[in-house]
């Protein structure tokens, strides 16, 4: 996994891991824009100075604030997140993205709730659900919290509802949604198409895995909670005039699955996302 610097002044970086990426047809760049030459060291040092006293980082002030930002970014930076968000961590010779899986630390968490952050302040959600006496409720008491569970609902533009779902639930129920994703979010030459190699890290990170009958299999035997959408790719990036309208196969084998192991199905919906985008200005 070359990791190249977009401030690196001792060597060329960038073109060094392009070539090392030609050489290792496996292997997956990850790209530090913010950062210098000595990446993965700088966490090491400032850990070093701090506990002998010998650096005061909220002090530094070096090219007005500088060297302060260049040492709290690259300090930021943890290889072992580095190595489950590319998908390189497993346990056995074959890659398993339901048992080779690692929990989230709370830093991992964060980064992906401030990612979603914008969209919680811009829409607000509010979460509804259901009692057993039928009963609706604020919040997501109504949500059992034993698994196997699956998840199911149809996606909003972009799948914007994905990021305040995920973790007002793991906040709220201490509930770990196991999303079914695209194998595009997955794929090492896909993801060279995007400006950021690393943008899908976060769905590992999480513990999205790749659609597949196995998966999801894998996943109910574990007693997980599934979050499927069966609309899929087409669903989130529908048209105008396709609001709220379903794309799902007409024989949903999800069922016959999730009755195999005992699984309740809990559909949800989204209502109020799509209308963002329709505002008008006068």
């Amino acid at each position: 996994m070359p990791c190249y610097s977009g401030r690196d002044l001792l060597l060329p970086s960038r073109e060094e891991a392009d070539r090392l990426r030609n050489l290792l047809p496996n292997s997956r760049i990850r790209h530090f824009q913010e950062s210098g030459h000595a990446i993965f060291l700088v966490r090491f040092l400032l850990s070093l100075f701090t506990k002998n006293h010998m650096l005061a980082i909220d002090h530094l002030s070096y090219n007005n604030g500088k060297l302060h930002h260049i040492l709290t970014q690259e300090s930021s930076i943890d290889l072992v997140s580095i190595v489950k968000g590319a998908g390189f961590y497993r346990r056995s010779r074959q890659l398993d993205y339901v048992s080779d899986y690692l929990s989230m630390t709370p830093d991992e968490f964060q980064k992906v709730a401030d990612q979603y952050r914008w969209v919680d302040l811009a829409a607000n959600p509010v979460m509804l659900s259901t009692l057993q006496n039928g009963k609706i409720v604020n919040g997501l008491s109504g949500i059992p919290s034993e698994g196997p569970a699956v998840f199911v609902g149809y996606h909003m533009l972009m799948g914007l509802e994905l990021g305040p779902l995920f973790t007002r639930f793991l906040t709220e129920k201490k509930i770990h949604l196991r999303g079914i994703a695209h194998p595009f979010l997955f794929n090492r030459d896909t993801e060279q198409l995007m400006p950021d190699s690393s943008s899908f890290d976060s769905y590992r990170v999480v513990g999205a895995v790749p659609v597949s009958a196995p998966n999801f299999y894998k996943l109910l035997s574990a007693k997980a909670s599934v979050l499927l959408y069966p609309g899929g790719a087409r669903e989130a990036l529908h048209r105008k005039g396709e609001e709220y309208k379903l794309f799902w196969p007409e024989k949903p084998e999800f069922v016959r699955m999730a009755a195999r192991f005992g699984a309740t199905i809990i559909p949800f919906g989204v209502i109020g996302e799509d209308d963002i985008c329709n505002v008008s200005i006068y």
